[in-house]
């Protein structure tokens, strides 16, 4: 039995003719996922499931349809959506549709009003004072001001116009 185990143990070790013959056949897999890595497109990345979601990874309707429930519930909590009350998926997706459509139209505004020209100083008011790059879409509390858009004001510690301290951050809809 011990001549068996010793010539086992031999065939376990690498030799430098091991090396230099190919690869078995489990190998080649490993070689083959760096190119595909690398031709992945950020469309494939973003919808995996158990990927953390966010509404700007939704480029289309169809989109929404292949998010988990746990996804459509972290979009919607991103984004200050109540969604407590849901108890069902499609009522989750009804939510983050709804979520898609107002995020949609705030930033056709926005365009629009580049291409009018009338993004001089009347266009500006509805950017976030921050990033000068978003629509305004939440309100701060306590103070009550709407002066960035919701990744801002998350971030912010104090009010930048009245310097209040922050409590929340609120995404708001504007009809």
């Amino acid at each position: 039995m011990t001549g068996s185990s010793q010539i086992h143990t031999e065939q376990n070790i690498p030799t430098a003719n091991q090396d230099s013959s190919p690869a078995p056949e489990g190998q080649p897999q490993v070689t083959n996922e760096e190119p595909d890595d690398d031709e992945s497109t950020d469309s494939e990345e973003i919808l995996v499931p158990g990927r953390r979601a966010s509404l700007s990874d939704i480029s289309n309707l169809d989109d929404i349809e292949t998010l988990s429930v746990r996804q459509l519930k972290e979009i919607l909590a991103r984004n200050f959506v109540n969604y407590k009350g849901c108890c069902e998926k499609w009522e989750l997706m009804e939510r983050v549709t709804r979520l898609y459509h107002d995020q949609k139209d705030l930033h056709q505004k926005v365009t629009m009003g580049e291409e009018e020209g009338k993004f001089g100083a009347a266009g500006d008011e509805n950017l976030c004072k921050v990033c000068m790059d978003s629509p305004i879409d939440c309100v701060l509390l306590e103070c009550g001001h709407m002066v960035t858009c919701t990744k801002c004001g998350k971030r912010m510690s104090e009010c930048p116009i009245c310097r209040q301290y922050v409590v929340r951050a609120v995404h708001v809809f504007r009809s």
